[in-house]
């Protein structure tokens, strides 16, 4: 044989070499998988979806994302091959999907499926547990491809509730990380796919959308998310609670009235509504007298302590019907309307004592106390409760050594009670 043929023998072995070394090294990855050398098949597979010769083809990337499949696999049952990937399944799903693009004649279509709806419910597992690790932006990721593949058709396992679910948390996710317009576009879509389904996520998306606003200071935003969720679910009461204290952050105290009045009327038994409105009109009260002589304020105070005694009578039957997981943060509402009622006597009579004070006529100074300690007798009974309930309240403990030193003559127990409070209230 010639140096001449040698020579030509030569470079046709390399130029078999150049074509055939990447569809070799993709068989060899294939291969690599089906020994479970993940390593190897990882190694292997990379270098082909950058090459000319095997990046446009189909089975370049379903071979690859079948080996970041099963990298995932291990890495979740048996701990192992950590360090081959930090996210296997997100670079799995990438592989099938650029498959399917590729896959113009639908040869790997049923197999592709199979890996995306295996995939679709993984991704919202790992969405649920970033949320619940606050890694949001893992978080947003994972519930976002749960989302993509529930809108693919193939992915049974991803059902209804939980595609809409993965809007709802994906919302949540954009929501924590301060992206504002995608959060609210997300719960806005989650609520109405849990209209459709009935699912409570249809009221908890708005109540999420409209506190993001309130947390936001957006106040326009937060009102037209009321009125969206009022409209949504056909219940012209819905958040009146929260568009109150719209007009309470911003300074129209009379214009939360109304809105809270609707609330309680609409839903009899919420307690927080009735709390709240109690709350404003001892605000407006206030306003007009805060001592109660004038006859417009003691009427509005006496409609904020009914107000305040509905909340109590509401907050004593939830608690009656409540989980023990739920009773904490119904008894906690329950204290600070108990507390309310005590309190609002409590001010009044401060007010009149420091009027009293400066009375120079004995006679008419002993007239006037002896209503200040009618009203401090009033407050007395909701401030014990108040203080059975929450016995190291500082507010109460201060209120309480006062009122057991002023009416000290009323009952001989008041002195253990007044040195048993001194007592807390000197440790503090």
């Amino acid at each position: 044989m010639s140096t001449k043929n040698t020579i030509l023998i030569a470079v046709a072995l390399l130029v078999s070499a150049a074509v055939f070394g990447q569809p070799s090294k993709r068989t060899s990855a294939n291969n690599y998988l089906g020994y479970g050398e993940l390593d190897n098949a990882v190694e292997a597979i990379e270098p082909t979806i950058t090459h000319e010769k095997t990046m446009n083809d189909p089975k370049t990337w379903l071979y690859r994302g079948q080996i970041y499949n099963k990298v995932y696999e291990v890495q979740n049952n048996e701990g192992k091959f950590k360090e081959l990937s930090d996210d296997p399944l997100q670079i799995a799903y990438e592989s099938f999907k650029k498959c399917k693009e590729l896959d113009e004649k639908n040869y790997y279509k049923d197999e592709i499926q199979k890996y995306l709806n295996f995939e679709s419910v993984n991704f919202y597992n790992l969405g649920i547990a970033s949320l619940q690790a606050k890694d949001y932006e893992k978080a947003a990721t994972r519930f976002g491809n749960a989302v993509e593949m529930s809108g693919m058709g193939c992915c049974p396992a991803l059902n209804d509730t939980l595609a809409m679910l993965s809007v709802f948390y994906r919302g949540w996710a954009n929501d924590a990380l301060g992206k504002l317009e995608l959060a609210e576009s997300d719960y806005l879509k989650a609520a109405e796919l849990a209209k459709e389904l009935k699912q409570k996520e249809h009221r908890a998306a708005f109540v999420r959308l409209i506190n993001m606003w309130h947390t936001a200071k957006n106040t326009e935003k937060e009102l037209n998310a009321i009125k969206l969720g009022r409209e949504s679910l056909g219940e012209p009461g819905a958040f009146s609670v929260e568009e109150a204290n719209v007009f309470l952050g911003s300074g129209n105290t009379d214009e939360a009235v109304d809105p809270l009045r609707k609330a309680v009327e609409a839903d009899p038994t919420n307690y927080s509504a009735w709390f709240a409105l109690g709350s404003i009109l001892e605000q407006l009260a206030k306003k007009v007298d805060e001592s109660g002589v004038d006859p417009k304020a003691v009427e509005m105070f006496n409609e904020s302590r009914d107000a305040y005694k509905r909340s109590v009578e509401e907050a004593n039957k939830a608690l009656a019907e409540a989980s023990e997981d739920q009773k904490a943060a119904i008894l906690s509402a329950k204290f600070d309307a108990v507390y309310s009622i005590g309190a609002s006597w409590f001010n009044m009579g401060a007010k009149m004592n420091d009027a009293a004070s400066n009375i120079a006529n004995q006679k008419e100074y002993d007239a006037a106390m002896v209503k200040v300690l009618d009203i401090f007798r009033k407050a007395l009974p909701s401030l014990e409760e108040a203080y059975a309930i929450r016995p190291d309240d500082k507010g109460v403990l201060i209120a309480l050594n006062q009122l057991y030193y002023k009416l000290g003559g009323d009952d001989p127990s008041y002195e253990k009670k007044l040195e048993e409070v001194s007592a807390k209230l000197h440790k503090k």
